[in-house]
């Protein structure tokens, strides 16, 4: 039975150059977490600071970036192939920016 230290994954995070080497997908998922938070930390915000029109274009932006980077997933569950994830980072945050100025130029938003 293996310790399992040879399934440890190392990296020097000290060197510069290791980020370059990350692939897509993992800046994605990380993207992805940091908008969840962000977007808790605007709703409570929109809570307490109703109707404040950089508060609301900033809680779309959030929602609109998760949701795409959401709908990249499910694509590549439903099984497009990972190695297009930079075109589909791309592309369906494309998506979310047309989306956003959309809805923020063509919807009353209580403004």
């Amino acid at each position: 039975m293996a310790k399992g230290t040879e399934w440890t994954l190392k990296r020097d995070v000290r060197d510069a150059q290791v980020w370059r080497s990350t692939l897509p997908g993992m800046w994605a998922w990380l993207l992805q977490r940091v908008s969840a938070i962000l977007i808790l930390f605007f709703i409570l915000l929109h809570f307490f600071f109703p109707y404040r029109r950089p508060l609301q274009f900033l809680l779309l932006f959030v929602v609109a970036f998760h949701a795409s980077l959401g709908l990249r997933v499910i694509l590549i569950d439903l099984g497009a192939n990972v190695k297009t994830q930079k075109i589909l980072i791309i592309a369906f945050l494309l998506l979310a920016v047309f989306g956003l100025f959309f809805i923020w130029n063509y919807l009353p938003l209580g403004g």
